[in-house]
Order: C-alpha cells, then structure tokens, then sequence
C-alpha cells in the first residue's frame, strides 16, 4: 500500500508542475520570439508507447556536448537503485548481479533502439503559404549515415517539410537513388564538400551535378566557381570550427549560414547571435537544419520560407529571403548539478515541457504494465526481455546487411559501428538470459 501512495504522490506532483510551469517552448531562434502560433502535431501513436517516446525524444534533442555526462549519470543511478531494491527484498548475490547487468544493459539498448527505430517526432500542420525547408540532410551513400533514400523521404515527409536537399559528403550518389515514382520537384540536389581549408561547406544547386567538378577547391574558389555554375554556398556548423573569419567568408561572397544543426546543436548563445548579426548586416538568410544521418527518426527544427510567385526552394533561397528558424527547444541547463541529477531533471524537464495528455499517458503506461508484472518473479521478467532483445537485435543485424548490400557507396557506420554493436548486443542479452534461472 506505501508503493501506491508513493506513485500517486509522483503522479499528482507531476500533474501540478504541469498546470503550473508547462510551456510549449517552440521558438524562432534568429529572433528569439515566442511562436504561440505555430502547432506541432504528435503522432497518434505516442499515446500507446510515451515512455519510450519522450526518452526518445530525450535523448534526440539533448545537448551532444552533455552525452556522455548524462549517460554515466543515468547508469549510475540506474546500478545503484537496483542494489538498493535488491537489498530491500533480500535478493541473493547472484541475481543481485544479474539484475545490476539486465539494468546498465537495458539502458544501452534503450538508448541504441532510440537511435535504430523509426519512431517520428512532431509534424509542423499550421503554415500554408510557406515553404518548410530542411538544406542538410545525408542518406545511406555518405559514409557516416544509415538510412537509405526510402528512410530520408518518409523522414521529412512525416515532420512537415514540404522541400529538402540531398547533401552527401563528398558524393551526389544519394541524389540518383531517388525512387521514379516519387519525382524530385520536391528534392534537390546538393553536396556537403570537404575544402583545401580543412572544413566543408554546402553546395545547394537546382539541377543535379557531378563532385569531381568541385574537389579539391579552397572554399573562396569553390564559392567563385559555384556562382559560375549558379549554384549557392552555404557554411554549416561554422562554430565546429570556429574558421575561416566571419567577415572574410562574407567578402567571399558565402550565401548564408546554418545556426542550428541537429549533429551539432551544441553553441553558445554569443556565437549564434554573432552568426545573425552578421547575416543581417549582409542581407544573408539563417538556415536550421536537420542534418539527418539516419541516427534516430525524431527532429526538432524547421527552416521556414515564405512562398513567392510559384518558385522552387532554391529559386527562393537564391533570392536571400528572411527565414524563421523554428525551434521545439527543450534544452534545458547545462550545468553540474543538472548532470548529477540527470534522470531526475529529465523528469523535471518532460513535465514541464510535455502536454498534460501525455503526462498521464505516462503514468497510464507505468501503472498498466505493474499491473501486468505484479506477480511474475523478477528473475524470470529479465529472462522474458533477455530474449526478447536478443531477437530485436538479430532481426537489426539482418536489416542492415540488406541496406548495406543495396547501397551504392562505400558505408562505413553500419560495418563498423552499427553491425558490430548489435551483434555485441545479442551476445550479452543472451548471456544474461542464460544466467537466469530457468525454473523460476
């Protein structure tokens, strides 16, 4: 009877954060303005799975710069509340060890089904007259992604953008994977091109184009010749590194800058605004980007651009239109403490920032599957989702062999990295699943 009061306490105090302080938090970062008008619709779906989904969505909109802080910070704690309640129930050492190695794994494999499964995040439904524009984006013929053309359609599609751009590093294969039923009025062909200076730059064009026309340039020749061929450059991440000067790549003639980028989301507030004074001052637009690689299926920014006389989004950006760089931003504070106490300002954060509906459906979601659970030993619900796992990330390893053998390029993060984890994964849910007594 103390467990239930102490969760409907949990859930009541989750209920009044909510009413209290919950704000939708969606913003136009190029000004800093509150976007009260501007609905993200979420798939109907969350309703049935929202703790997965809002760890989900978590993990996939944090700071990459807090990573590896927030992940030791959550298997520390994650170790330790199960030594605690092994003890509070007497358990014997050796489930006691079992159960410490079912929870760190857990954990990792929650964290690499975030990344692995499809599960969509919100869709903007409110803006007609606009163009909702993603220029970065990668598929599975760049090295680092895993995702083929399929993945990055239905990706943009189901997150409202109504155009984007194929940029690859150092390659246009993605582009020709297009499907022939799908037709590119609607995607447009790009590069994310390595320079002699060290860093990459975007090649946004119209028309489709070959790399071997391009490599090997400094970016001040490879923005003189992509004018020549009227395609636009534009500099991505530039506080990655922080080169070449701002104002030199302005008197180069650059077409504009990203000052929001999912793979690199960590910048600090003065050098974001210094990248928008300098656009302003030069009558550049700001772009917000995804930069998909396939690694989880959620996003949380979109470049929007008004619509104007029937042009494309290329004709548009060419013209340097003033964009909106909408934000679902859920940030937070980077500091110490905060990391310490890292799933608990997660839950701080998600209450706060979640709408009531899905609150409940929360704890809905926790009370049904306790219910569920009651009465099954521990030992044998480690040796049931053991299993379970296992097969998940078989079914993953045969997935990805059979992206990887259609792809048309030389892929690297699924042989080395993807393939190589799953299997590991399997191996260890196996293991545990053997340890576990099988009479109990």
């Amino acid at each position: 009877m103390k467990k239930i009061y102490t969760l409907v306490s949990i859930i009541i105090v989750s209920v009044v954060l909510n009413i209290l302080f919950y704000t939708s938090n969606i913003v136009d970062i190029s000004t800093g303005e509150q976007l009260n008008n501007i609905i993200l619709q979420w798939p109907v779906f969350r309703l049935f799975i929202e703790p997965f989904y809002a760890f989900a969505y978590y993990i996939l909109t944090m700071e990459r710069s807090g990573y590896v802080f927030a992940f030791v910070s959550w298997l520390l704690w994650l170790v330790l509340i199960t030594v605690l309640l092994c003890r509070y129930k007497n358990c014997k050492l050796k489930n006691t060890i079992i159960s410490c190695c079912f929870s760190f794994f857990f954990f990792v494999s929650l964290c690499c089904m975030v990344i692995i499964l499809p599960v969509i995040g919100p869709e903007i439904t409110n803006l007609d007259g606009y163009k909702i524009a993603d220029i970065h984006s990668h598929t599975i013929s760049s090295r680092d992604n895993i995702s083929n053309m399929f993945s990055s359609i239905n990706f943009h599609r189901k997150h409202g953008f109504t155009d984007f751009f194929i940029t690859e590093h150092d390659n246009t294969n993605g582009y020709k994977t297009i499907p022939n039923n799908i037709g590119t009025e609607h995607i447009f062909p790009g590069i994310q091109i390595r320079t002699t200076d060290g860093v990459s730059v975007l090649l946004l064009s119209n028309n489709y184009f070959e790399y071997e026309d391009f490599k090997d340039k400094s970016i001040k020749d490879l923005i003189d010749f992509s004018h020549s061929q009227d395609m636009l450059v534009i500099m991505p991440h530039w506080w990655k590194w922080h080169r070449p000067d701002l104002k030199q790549l302005v008197d180069w003639g650059i077409d504009g800058f990203e000052i929001y980028n999912c793979g690199y989301r960590y910048i600090s507030d003065q050098t974001r605004q210094q990248l928008i004074d300098i656009c302003n001052e030069n009558n550049l637009p700001v772009f917000g980007t995804t930069d998909w690689h396939g690694l989880g299926y959620m996003t949380n920014v979109w470049t929007i651009i008004e619509e104007k006389d029937n042009k494309n989004l290329f004709e548009l950006i060419k013209e340097k239109p003033k964009t909106k760089i909408v934000v679902h931003d859920v940030k937070g504070n980077q500091s110490v403490l905060r990391y310490i106490f890292e799933p608990f300002y997660f839950m701080y954060i998600y209450v706060t920032t979640t709408q009531l509906k899905y609150v409940v459906s929360f704890y809905m979601f926790i009370l049904v599957l306790i219910g569920l659970l009651y009465n099954i030993p521990g030992m044998k619900i480690i040796r049931i989702i053991s299993l379970l796992l296992a097969c998940f990330f078989s079914a993953c390893i045969f997935y990805f062999i059979y992206i990887l053998e259609y792809s048309f390029c030389n892929n690297v993060m699924i042989p080395e990295t993807i393939i190589p984890t799953a299997a590991s994964l399997v191996f260890i849910w196996l293991v545990i699943w053997g340890f576990c007594d099988k009479n109990i």
